[in-house]
């Protein structure tokens, strides 16, 4: 073997030793890039658990829980009477107070509704049951539709868009039995807080169908993937950003001049308040918890609204109740499960 090839190999064992090293240096930085990562991501699960190990779960007024955040855990009530108050003060007293807003904000029609709504028979009867603002009452021309809801405020503005709607328990609706000919029943189930109480409003809605009518019910799903947001807990409050201009007391003792000026404005308004407090849902964070808080330069009333968050074969379980009844189809769209029952 010559010099020269000597030198030769002995510059490609140093090339190979080099890189080695340098593939060494390589996977030493890669390694602690990792670990930072690492440390990052375990040190944000601290405290996130931390976060939850801090919430308050104090409960108060026999069952009512005190709210600290936008979302908390807390036992189902033990009692019916425990029930009751929750859906009272958390349910029935806020969308009283809310209705106008709600109404300002709520206008586009679910395309799942609309389409049964347009498919019903020309002719028929049916009943939404809790129809808030009414915008399904007037879907389909062809066909009469009877809200009725609650909340007494949503009723007075339904009846003021010349709707047929009544004050009226999802629990103990005034209608005779065998009545309707399809009921609608949108977002309203999950309102109720024990199982007992959702299976009777699901049967109480089945009663007053006719044999073979069917019924579409929603409800807001444990999976909220669409909208962005992670519930932890089946049982949540969602909080809503209320401004006083919307105060259905102060529209009852107004001039009807300025009513009207005040729906216009109202109008005017509508597409903002849709991009930035009540978009999607009105699932809006409030991390503080105030009662009152500012944001783009407004003040708001933060009132929490109880929600139970269906989880996939809960529907399944609750017509499992009812031998009256039958599911027809049960599915999830935009974080909401809507289902097709039928009377038998």
């Amino acid at each position: 073997m010559t010099e020269s090839n000597i030198d030769i190999n002995s510059l490609k064992i140093n090339e190979e030793k080099q890189k080695e090293e340098e593939n060494k240096d390589n996977n030493k930085n890669k390694s602690k890039k990792e670990l930072k990562k690492l440390q990052k991501q375990q040190y944000k699960q601290q405290k996130k658990e931390e976060k939850k190990n801090n919430k308050v779960n104090k409960v108060i007024n026999e069952g009512v829980p005190e709210i600290n955040e936008e979302k908390i855990n807390f036992s189902e009530p033990k009692t019916d009477r425990e029930a009751y108050q929750v859906e009272v003060k958390h349910v029935r007293e806020i969308y009283d107070r809310i209705a106008l807003h709600f109404d300002s904000t709520r206008y586009k029609a679910w395309p799942i509704v609309e389409n049964f709504l347009g498919q019903v028979k020309v002719g028929s009867i049916g009943v939404d049951v809790g129809c808030g603002n009414g915008k399904y009452l007037g879907i389909n021309k062809d066909s009469h539709l009877i809200g009725s809801d609650i909340c007494n405020n949503f009723a007075s503005i339904c009846n003021e868009k010349h709707y047929e709607s009544l004050v009226a328990d999802n629990l103990y609706l005034p209608y005779k039995t065998d009545s309707f000919d399809y009921a609608i029943s949108i977002a309203v189930i999950h309102h109720f807080s024990t199982f007992e109480r959702r299976t009777e409003a699901l049967r109480e809605i089945i009663r007053v169908l006719k044999s073979g009518a069917t019924l579409l019910i929603t409800s807001w799903a444990m999976t909220q993937k669409w909208k962005g947001k992670n519930y932890e807990y089946q049982d949540v409050m969602v909080p809503w950003l209320f401004q006083n201009q919307f105060d259905m007391t102060k529209k009852q003792h107004q001039p009807q001049q300025q009513q009207q000026q005040q729906q216009q404005q109202q109008q005017q308004q509508q597409q903002q308040q849709q991009q930035d407090e009540n978009q999607k849902e009105n699932n809006n964070e409030n991390e503080e918890g105030d009662k009152i808080i500012e944001k783009s330069g407004s003040q708001y009333e933060v009132y929490h609204r109880y929600y139970h968050l269906f989880e996939d074969g809960e529907f399944e379980k609750m017509v499992s109740q009812i031998p009256e009844c039958e599911m027809i189809e049960n599915n999830l769209d935009h974080d909401n499960y809507y289902c097709f029952i039928k009377k038998k």
